[in-house]
């Protein structure tokens, strides 16, 4: 009798020197940082920054996950096609992110042919279209403002090992039902666990963004690391099956799903538009009396804490405003250098109380700590977590 998995996994408890690997799900730079992006990434970075104080850990990050895909590939053909001599590197997020929506509300069917060589290069040479690296050197200035560590959003390397690699592995241990010796796809089998089938590469031989997630995390596994996956509910079914399949190589998993940003309350993928208005860029241009480190942490209220892991409410800007208002409050109480010994000690007894089984801070527990009756105070150990 199999079982269906649980929504989130629950790992045993790792060892007190185990590497926490934290690999958040990719974002195709074809679009504007939205307000799901925006929680999903500062929910890492204060979960990366608060668990790091208690033990060691690294966040994976590879621009071939998100380019080395059908999704992004697709949208530079059609570009290369409908633009040839257009200069990007003039353009803002949203007329890249404009030209995105139309182009699927389009309705495109494009010739799998085409998109070989745009595969290919994207994945033995890291190439980016100009559109892309365009988007990633606008996400790179609203992150930077937002006081996020870059990721890597510049730098290039190679997946961890090949897809030919990895697809052999998966054979070895019986994850997969190939067809490709009749034309047809091939589909990572998770039935041992209840779950459904699902494509990993197409009859075409185009991979589904699995593969390159796949590519980059099997090699990593190592008997002293916990893997913590971060990811939209929306992906969280095929996050269960990632979940799975990295167990069954060996790996400790675990999982961290968080809800959607309702857009006027609307959950559509970014694809359909409707973020005008909203994105990171839009909302660091805003204007206000706040400084940058009343923006940095503000933003951080209102993300982790407000929106919280489940929320369903729409984004509201008037209520972000009165959270970096907030902010600038709570940053008044302590000079960003005041040295406080004793409130060093609470914030690393308060780390290793909201530390979770699997090994990693909880981001909204800590948040909500900085608001309570009893808040623990801005020491400069704080404001690195948070500004």
């Amino acid at each position: 009798m199999t079982v269906a998995a649980p929504p989130e996994s629950a790992p045993a408890t790792p060892r007190a020197d185990a590497e926490l690997v934290v690999a958040p799900v990719t974002i195709t730079p074809t679009k504007p940082l939205t307000p799901t992006h925006v929680k999903g990434l500062l929910w890492t970075d204060v979960l990366v920054k608060a668990s790091s104080r208690l033990g060691p850990v690294r966040l994976v990050w590879n621009n071939r996950m998100a380019t080395v895909t059908t999704q992004s590939t697709a949208f530079w053909h059609h570009l290369d096609r409908t633009e040839p001599g257009t200069d990007w590197a003039t353009l803002t997020a949203t007329d890249i992110g404009e030209r995105y929506v139309r182009y699927h509300a389009g309705r495109p069917r494009t010739d799998p042919r085409a998109l070989h060589d745009y595969l290919a290069r994207a994945d033995s040479a890291g190439w980016i279209h100009p559109a892309g690296r365009r988007m990633l050197d606008l996400w790179r200035a609203d992150l930077r403002l937002l006081g996020v560590a870059d990721p890597g959003l510049a730098l290039d390397r190679p997946l961890a090992t090949g897809a030919p690699a990895v697809l052999a592995r998966l054979a070895d241990r019986g994850l997969l039902i190939d067809h490709r010796r009749h034309g047809g796809p091939v589909h990572l089998d998770g039935t041992r666990w209840g779950l459904p089938l699902r494509r990993l590469v197409g009859s075409d031989g185009h991979p589904n963004y699995l593969l390159p997630i796949l590519r980059e995390l099997i090699p990593m596994i190592r008997p002293d690391r916990t893997f913590l996956l971060v990811c939209d509910d929306d992906l969280a079914a095929d996050y269960v099956l990632l979940d799975r399949v990295l167990g069954a190589f060996g790996a400790r998993v675990a999982r961290l799903s968080l809800s959607r940003v309702p857009l006027a309350g609307s959950t559509r993928s970014s694809r359909y538009g409707g973020w005008r208005g909203a994105t990171l860029g839009d909302l660091s241009a805003e204007s206000g009396t706040a400084d940058r480190a009343a923006y940095r942490l503000g933003m951080r209220l209102y993300f982790t804490g407000t929106l919280q892991r489940r929320s369903a409410q729409s984004f509201r800007l008037p209520l972000l405003r009165r959270c970096v208002g907030r902010a600038a409050r709570l940053l008044d109480r302590a000079p960003a250098g005041a040295r406080d010994a004793p409130a060093d000690r609470h914030l690393e007894e308060t780390l290793a109380r909201l530390r979770t089984g699997p090994g990693y801070v909880d981001p909204y527990r800590l948040t909500t700590s900085l608001l309570g009756r009893r808040p623990l105070p801005p020491t400069p150990h704080l404001r690195a977590i948070y500004t």
